[in-house]
This record gives structure tokens, sequence and C-alpha cells, in this order.
């Protein structure tokens, strides 16, 4: 993997958080193909070939304040066109009806680069649940 790729994905990532923070959906999907495969922790259990940024106005649109993305433990592996991370991701806010949501969520990243940019093609985000209860698991600390 080459620095500059390293770099490269890590701006795309950061550039998605610091949009959700603005609640700008159309800057939080930018990073996204026009071929993504979303494995979304809401379902359905797959979304393929539809425009994220409505889906993302509508996850957004259920906050009333800027959403917290905070990623932690983010690895990257690279080739020269496909690469994949793994992350944590801590989302946080005060939705409209007065909730406040602070949980932990596991993602993988797959990316392509073509014509010397890195897009978002897959994406599978995640959380654990106790075996015991059925119950997800949102607010461990890690």
């Amino acid at each position: 993997m080459t620095a500059d790729s390293d770099r490269q994905i890590r701006e795309l990532l950061e550039a998605r958080t610091r949009a959700f923070g603005r609640r700008d959906a159309a800057g939080a999907a930018a990073g996204y193909d026009d071929d993504l495969v979303l494995y979304d922790v809401v379902g359905p259990f797959v979304r393929r070939g539809e425009d994220p940024t409505g889906r993302l106005e509508r996850w957004i649109a259920s906050y009333g304040t800027g959403i917290g993305h905070e990623i932690r433990d983010l690895e990257i592996t690279a080739g020269a066109d496909v690469a994949f991370c793994h992350f944590l991701v801590r989302i946080s806010g005060t939705m409209r009806d007065g909730t406040e949501v602070g949980m932990w969520v596991r993602a993988t990243s797959c990316l392509r680069r073509r014509g010397g940019t890195w897009t978002i093609v897959h994406e599978h985000a995640s959380v654990p649940f106790d075996a015991d209860t059925g119950h997800a698991v949102l607010r461990a600390e890690l």
C-alpha cells in the first residue's frame, strides 16, 4: 500500500465524518461509488443500485442535532486498485424526539480506484448481540 492511497482513503472517511456533523447528506454520500452495495445496520438487508443520498437525508433528518461520527481503530489494506478497511464508529447526537444516541457500530468498507479516485463500492455495518438475550449491544465500553 502506498502512503498516497492510505492518505486518500483516510480523507474520504474523514470527509464523511465532517459531512455528518454539518448535516450534509450529499457530502456524506460523495465517497460512494455508483455501483454501491450496502449492508447497513438498518434494513433492508441489502441495498443495491439506489442513490445513498436519499437514505442519508432521511437518517440525518431524524436528528435534531449534527451527528457525531467518531472513527476508531481504522486499519486500511490497499492494492493498486482495490482496498478494504475496517474500523469502529461511534454514532452520537440527539434525535428530534429527544432521544440521546451514543452507540458503537462495526464497519468494513471495500473500495475501488478508478482514474486515481477511491470510492466505496461495498460497506457493511453491524452491531454485536448478546447471545443470551438476543438483544443488540450498542453501548459497550471499548
